[in-house]
């Protein structure tokens, strides 16, 4: 019985001088009963119910594990946890250090929490900047994964919630959505056909501000033969921006008929980009019935001068079909 109080009191030792990191070993029960105090550097979390850390480990770090995308700043101290937490319910106090700060303003700081897929804010309860802590109330059904203090006015950005693109016939539905949009100007739907170069087909307003999850939708109606890797670029009001991750098409047979790809459409350049899998004949026409131009075009990859084409609808006829056309 001596022996067992002596190692406990070893072991007490232990982690309290070293005071960095908390290991709670898979199938050990540790549990934070609802209204206790937990406390480890500088973290301090007082549930509403009762949390299970079975299994989980805490540690401070002095970067962030899962880094802002649009160059939001955080202090430099966060906590992470190694895996997604159970939901938490309760108050969250975070201490730091003057040091930490990064050039943020003190009175400003307020907690913000990765949840496993985006960065989310909750409003201080307590801005204590003679004390320095940030006590937050507004934790209710929360995922922890990582936590830190960012300002107010610059949270830590939302990561991207979801990017789908969906093979409809000869065509591509892409969707994409966001949990959380803050200043956010438009989003830019890129393609590429090989994964490196990407151009522009189409951009789209963005909500602005939110805390919602808003959705987006786009059709594109000219993937090429082979593989079509699509991405977003997202910008903001003040000139940041962050991309999605991208995605892959690929189309075989089904496109085989179609001889002739228009790349790029609509139009957003001077230039229009065409491939074809054999020599043919190709018309440019109005959507009037105005006749531009008759070219003879060898099978590949081509690039045409359409500067001198206003803003407008135009129709590509060749003997197997007709392909439109609309210049921004």
């Amino acid at each position: 019985m001596r022996n067992l109080l002596v190692f406990t009191f070893l072991l007490l030792i232990s982690i309290c001088s070293s005071a960095q990191n908390l290991l709670v070993s898979s199938g050990t029960t540790f549990e934070i009963s609802a209204n206790e105090t937990f406390h480890i550097n500088g973290l301090t979390m007082v549930p509403s119910s009762s949390f299970d850390l079975d299994g989980l480990s805490i540690s401070k770090n002095t970067t962030l594990t899962f880094p802002a995308t649009s160059g939001a700043t955080s202090i430099s101290r966060s906590y992470l946890f190694s895996a997604n937490s159970q939901s938490y319910n309760g108050t969250i106090q975070i201490n730091y250090l003057d040091v930490e700060l990064n050039g943020l303003t003190e009175s400003t700081l307020e907690t913000n929490n990765y949840n496993g897929s985006i960065w989310m804010q909750a409003s201080s309860a307590t801005n204590d900047v003679t004390n320095n802590f940030v006590l937050t109330n507004a934790i209710s059904n929360t995922i922890l994964r990582e936590i830190t203090l960012a300002s107010s006015s610059s949270p830590l950005p939302v990561e991207w919630l979801d990017f789908i693109a969906t093979k409809q016939q000869l065509d591509v539905l892409l969707q994409w959505s966001t949990a959380q949009e803050i200043n956010t100007l438009d989003f830019i739907v890129q393609h590429s056909i090989d994964g490196s170069i990407f151009t522009d087909i189409t951009t789209q307003a963005a909500a602005g501000n939110s805390n919602t999850v808003r959705g987006y939708s786009f059709v594109h109606t000219s993937p090429v033969l082979g593989y079509n890797y699509y991405r977003i670029l997202q910008r903001d009001f003040d000139g940041k921006s962050s991309y999605s991750e991208i995605r892959k098409i690929e189309f075989t047979s089904e496109l085989a008929e179609y001889t002739l790809q228009v790349l790029g459409n609509p139009i957003q350049t001077d230039k229009l980009y065409l491939s074809t899998s054999i020599n043919q004949d190709i018309s440019l026409y109005s959507a009037t019935g105005y006749f531009y131009w008759k070219k003879i075009l060898g099978a590949g990859s081509h690039n045409i001068d359409v500067s001198f084409l206003p803003k407008g609808t135009y129709f590509l006829k060749t003997k197997t079909g007709n392909y439109k056309l609309v210049k921004l």
